[in-house]
């Protein structure tokens, strides 16, 4: 973070005590959802012996993704903490909003593993396809920099980036700020879909997953 937000402070001509707690904050809930993206590909075969083997709850094997990724988020929560503490970051009311936020998330992270777990199950070349892209979202994603330096010409390429308004449920209240409504929106419009999408898929391939390992 030290090293990152003295390079881009400069780059952006931003001062460093302003720039180091955005950055922080931006970066703890990407690697978040990020990290659940990528280990969500793996959710299924990462666990082949055990699904050939017995019969076993597919929720299990996601929820428990999801949370191993949430107990590593909270250790690297501390990292901000710390700035914080430093930059003098604000804590007031709109701080306790990173609760309804990474509920959220959680609810959303479960269909997304699902889902990423069924098809790259079933295709193996999904998942390094992913990969590729996450590495191209984190630059064009308003983590090292913010939406309003794109202007309002480009400000629906930030509306539509679904990864954008999870990273910003999360990272507004870390700055002592309200998430924008736009985010909630499109969060709640992702979770109906996702869990429809998820739940239609689920009960017609559910059963084919052990022999697609």
């Amino acid at each position: 973070m030290l090293a990152l937000g003295l390079l881009w402070s400069r780059l952006w001509k931003q001062d460093f005590r302003d720039y180091l707690p955005f950055l922080c904050a931006g970066m703890v809930p990407w690697v978040l959802v990020s990290t659940v993206v990528t280990e969500g590909c793996f959710a299924f075969t990462s666990y082949e012996s055990i699904i050939k083997s017995m019969r076993f709850s597919f929720t299990v094997l996601t929820c428990a993704v999801v949370w191993r990724n949430l107990i590593v988020f909270f250790h690297n929560l501390l990292v901000f903490v710390v700035i914080a503490v430093i930059c003098r970051v604000p804590v007031n009311q709109n701080t306790l909003l990173v609760v309804p936020g990474l509920l959220l998330f959680f609810v959303n992270a479960v269909w997304v593993t699902a889902l990423l777990g069924l098809i790259c199950t079933r295709f193996r070349d999904v998942a390094p396809l992913l990969a590729s892209m996450l590495q191209i979202a984190l630059f064009v994603t308003p983590i090292f920099w913010a939406p309003a330096q794109l202007g309002l010409e480009l400000a629906t390429f930030v509306k539509l980036n679904l990864i954008y308004h999870f990273v910003d449920a999360i990272r507004s209240p870390l700055l002592g700020r309200a998430p924008g409504m736009i985010s909630y929106e499109a969060i709640l419009l992702a979770t109906v879909a996702g869990w429809a999408i998820t739940l239609a898929l689920f009960s017609r391939f559910e059963r084919r997953i052990a022999y697609w390992l």
